[in-house]
């Protein structure tokens, strides 16, 4: 795995699928493709043409550039992304299933998928500064770290302090 946000190597269209609980072979035939395209873009071997991708997207009511890359290739799944697909999923739910939804369970889910959403974000931002070769960034984020697991956190919430009011 190249990041360490990728998932097993499940793109985000076998997420969707699997979310949907719609086996592969079902959106082949609803969206109009063999299984041995399916095959092929989930394996990267070839990218997906737009007028294809578009029929998927449609199917799954999600954006297509949820799906593939600038160059046509179906996008990997990352911890943000499955979050991103898990919320538009409850949504959904919520509007197709309207006052019979247990509209309670699906806030709760919601705001913890929020919550979650917040977390792989920060997670996202932390790798990006540790994965830059710059020492003192690095000297940085071990002394936050540091104060934050030993229960200091005065000097950090000045600081927030000062972000708030210079916000």
């Amino acid at each position: 795995m190249g990041k360490s946000t990728e998932l097993q190597s499940m793109t985000t269209l076998q997420y969707l699928a699997l979310i949907h609980q719609v086996s592969y072979t079902n959106v082949c035939r609803e969206v109009g493709l063999t299984p041995q395209q399916f095959n092929d873009w989930v394996k990267k071997r070839r990218p997906v043409p737009q007028e294809r991708i578009q029929g998927i997207a449609d199917y799954f009511k999600v954006d297509a550039n949820r799906l593939i890359d600038d160059n046509h290739y179906l996008l990997d799944l990352t911890s943000e992304t499955k979050v991103d697909l898990q919320i538009i999923f409850l949504n959904q739910l919520l509007e197709e299933e309207g006052e019979n939804a247990d509209t309670e369970a699906y806030s709760e889910k919601l705001a913890a998928l929020q919550l979650e959403k917040k977390k792989q974000a920060l997670i996202t931002r932390f790798t990006t500064i540790m994965n830059q070769k710059d020492e003192q960034k690095h000297r940085i984020s071990e002394a936050f770290l540091n104060h934050i697991e030993q229960g200091n956190l005065k000097i950090l919430e000045q600081l927030l302090e000062e972000q708030e009011l210079g916000s």
